[in-house]
């Protein structure tokens, strides 16, 4: 190794040496300046001190608390609204509102119901979320910026909970006529400047509404704070002079044609605005989002549900049957031929005789008449449950099986499905399940088989 190298290498040791010593000196420099500008600690107020007890703790955050933010958690609970759930089943579609209560588990007993790994993909399954009823809130200690907040909130009753699906007593909730459902129909509510008589508004109105292709309904609210429906109540010549102080304009989302369009919409919306001119109220949209958007998501569920349960009877060995022995079984079972030439089961409950539970036509395009059956023969007969419209749809779609089962004995028939094959009790319990499960998507999203609602929505 030559001097040359040696010396570079004595002098890089040096260099690393005097780095070395430079840093210790900044860092001792450093601690010295740190235990120079902190004073000895004489005093720990965590350990010294006893901690205040809870009334001081609570007097400290606001001294008058008590004055001003309570809470009763017996109203509270008792403030939460149960759900609002509806359900129907249809031969071609339809839908309404439906409470939670004893009429309900008398359509789905226990062992009808669904089964529990049935699931509902979005937007059908219910967006409410759970509440826990057994937190307990009367040992919890609110800061002061929120008890303030809340205190404000409940003086002035505008507290609010989510209003999809579930409200609660703190929203001050606006009075709508009860046949009229957020998630079906776009509403504006006209408040009057002055109250005026029912027969003025009725002439403001006009034609204004004529030419939509989705179902319009106007309401009034009189003195009694009663909805009616204008052409009703205009259609009695001694309620013309009875003073109205609100109006609610409705278009319905969306029935059996499909969604509404957006044209429609705008076209409504500035009808109702221009009528709300002429009658010199203030107006105020109801409900949320985009309400042709909420159509589209109806009209998509609409398809979903909007089924027809049914199979036929086919004549056996001995060929078709004759009219006269049809219609006699036919009526020994309840049927009712109807002027439409089906004959109907129709529920003792439906005093107007509209809405059957189930009907049954002849297969072929022959409708059934009196003077038809009493010179023909009949090759097969079809039996039909229209889902959305039938109330109590599991008990309807039992009976209807019963009758078809008396009349395939009677007729010597073989019950059969659209493909002529023929139906078992296997089959007939999967028919069964499917309903289960429409009826359930359908009370899932509110909408109860058989009601107005219902049917009007699969109309």
């Amino acid at each position: 190794m030559s001097e040359l190298q040696i010396a570079l290498i004595a002098i890089g040791a040096l260099i690393i040496v005097a780095v070395l010593i430079i840093n210790w000196w900044q860092e001792r420099r450093f601690h010295r300046q740190l235990e120079s500008n902190f004073s000895p600690l004489n005093k720990d107020a965590l350990l010294d001190e006893s901690p205040l007890e809870s009334a001081d703790f609570q007097a400290a955050i606001d001294p008058h608390a008590t004055d001003h933010f309570s809470i009763n958690s017996e109203v509270l609970g008792d403030s939460i609204a149960e759900p609002s759930i509806q359900t129907t089943i249809n031969a071609q579609g339809a839908a309404e509102d439906y409470s939670h209560d004893e009429a309900f588990q008398e359509e789905m007993p226990i062992e009808d119901a669904p089964e529990a790994s049935i699931e509902l993909s979005p937007p059908y399954a219910s967006e409410s979320a759970d509440i826990d009823t057994d937190v307990e809130i009367s040992n919890v200690v609110p800061p002061n910026d929120f008890k303030e907040t809340l205190a404000e909130a409940i003086n002035a009753n505008t507290l609010k909970a989510s209003q999809d699906p579930i409200e609660t007593a703190f929203e001050t909730a606006v009075s709508l006529p009860l046949m009229l459902q957020g998630q079906m129909d776009l509403t504006a509510l006209l408040y009057l400047a002055t109250a005026t008589p029912a027969g003025t508004i009725n002439n403001a109105l006009g034609t204004l509404f004529n030419g939509f292709d989705k179902p319009i309904f106007v309401h009034v609210q009189d003195a009694n704070k009663q909805w009616h429906l204008l052409d009703e109540l205009t259609s009695n010549p001694e309620a013309l002079n009875r003073q109205i102080a609100r109006v609610a304009c409705s278009i319905q989302l969306a029935d059996r044609g499909g969604a509404i369009s957006r044209g429609t919409l705008n076209r409504f919306q500035l009808t109702v605005e221009n009528f709300n001119l002429a009658i010199n109220g203030n107006i105020e949209w109801q409900g949320k989002g985009d309400a042709f958007a909420n159509a589209n998501t109806l009209d998509e569920f609409c398809i979903e549900v909007d089924k027809t349960i049914g199979f036929h009877l086919a004549h056996g060995e001995n060929g078709p049957f004759t009219g006269t022995k049809l219609r006699g079984l036919a009526e020994a079972q309840g049927l009712v031929l109807g002027a439409e030439g089906h004959f109907k089961c129709i529920d003792d409950a439906d005093t107007l005789q509209t809405n059957p539970s189930f009907v049954m036509f002849n297969r072929d395009d022959y409708s059934f008449s009196p003077d038809m059956l009493r010179n023909s023969v009949v090759k097969g007969i079809t039996f039909q449950l229209d889902i959305p419209h039938v109330k109590k749809c599991a008990e309807a779609f039992n009976h209807m099986v019963q009758v078809a089962r008396q009349m395939e004995t009677g007729l010597n028939a073989v019950l059969v499905d659209d493909n002529n094959k023929v139906l078992g009790d296997m089959q007939i319990e999967k028919i069964r399940q499917q309903l289960k499960v429409i009826q359930a998507t359908m009370l899932m999203r509110g909408i109860v088989p058989g009601s107005d609602s219902a049917r009007r929505l699969f109309s």
